[in-house]
This record gives structure tokens, sequence and C-alpha cells, in this order.
């Protein structure tokens, strides 16, 4: 097994930050992989947006009367397509405010109407692993060194490994918070 392309952090990167030096220690790699990829989902879900960049492709939201579209997931990488009341707008039309999550229409407002703004857009902290920023990359590895220091050192011995769902804590510790906080999209209640 190998950890998902989704997945911020790799075995080996893992395995270092736990200071498992001895290669020939792979008995637990099942289990780090596995706790890897569960708790970079529950980070995602935190963040409300994925760490790799991902598209979203054709989201729908209703105009408002301003000039203003908060989209559901930022930062904003690109936006591929944006259509106001069934017309392309062109991308000279409206600015982008990334790291905010919303587009600005430059010379015009999003007309009041519902469901009548579609757009594809990339959002996300990174094009690869390589790209999100290392504080993401640090509290994923906090929170899974923490479950598998404290829970996991003996939970193995009583379950098998594939009863991750038995782990006791999944709440996310405040240290790891605190290092997500300034990642986390806003949501705007429109």
């Amino acid at each position: 097994m190998t950890v998902h392309a989704s997945t911020i952090v790799e075995l080996a990167e893992m395995r270092a930050f736990l200071n498992i030096t001895d290669s020939t220690m792979t008995d637990k790699d099942t289990l780090i992989e596995s706790l890897l990829d569960a708790y970079n989902d529950m980070i995602e879900d935190y963040l409300g947006v994925p760490c790799i960049n991902s598209t979203y492709t054709a989201e729908k939201y209703d105009g408002d009367g301003t000039d203003t579209l908060f989209l559901k997931r930022y930062p904003i990488v690109s936006v591929t397509s944006l259509t106001l009341d069934a017309a392309v707008m062109a991308a000279a039309d409206y600015l982008i405010y990334a790291d905010k999550g919303f587009i600005r229409y430059d010379n015009g407002i999003f007309t009041k109407d519902y469901q009548n703004i579609s757009i594809t857009y990339v959002a996300g902290h990174g094009a690869a692993r390589t790209n999100v920023s290392n504080v993401l990359k640090l509290a994923l590895k906090t929170w899974v060194a923490r479950v598998y220091k404290a829970e996991i050192v003996d939970f193995s011995q009583r379950f098998d490994e594939s009863s991750l769902a038995n782990i006791k804590s999944q709440m996310m510790p405040w240290d790891v918070k605190q290092m997500l906080e300034p990642y986390t999209c806003r949501r705007w209640g429109r």
C-alpha cells in the first residue's frame, strides 16, 4: 500500500518524523499509511478545500445583485470559466481575490437570480505535495504522530490494524487546529 495521491505527507517523511530509522522495520508501514490518509482527509474536511489543488466544475451560485461572488473553496488558483445569465464572462471583466476566496465583477453586478452563475475553477494549497505549505504538512505529521504514539503502540496488539475506526480519540488536537486556522475556508453565509 502507498499513501493516496492527495495525501500531503509520504510514508518516508512520516517515518523520519516518527524517528523510525531502521529500514527493516516495515511492519507498521501499512498502519502509518492508513493514518496518513485518514487524518489527511479530516484535515481537508476541516479546511474546506483539498490541500492539493482540485478542479471544481460548473459550481452554481445565486446572483445577489452585488459585484462580488464568494466561492465555496479557496485559495483560488485559477478560473477556467465564469458564466452569468448564460453568457460567458471574459477574464478581463472580473478580478480574482485568490486568498480571500471571492471574485469581483469589474464594471457590473452579478444580477440577482437563482443559480444564474456557473463557475469552473481550481482551488487548493499546492499543485503537488512538494508545493503544499510545510505548516500543513507539520499539522498532519503532528496529529498522526500523536495518534500513532499514544494510541497505536498497543492498539495494534489488541486489534488488527484494519480496525482504525475503533481509535478512541479522533478529535483534532488544539495545536493542530492552531496550525490549520490560517488555511481554513471561511463560510460566507451566502
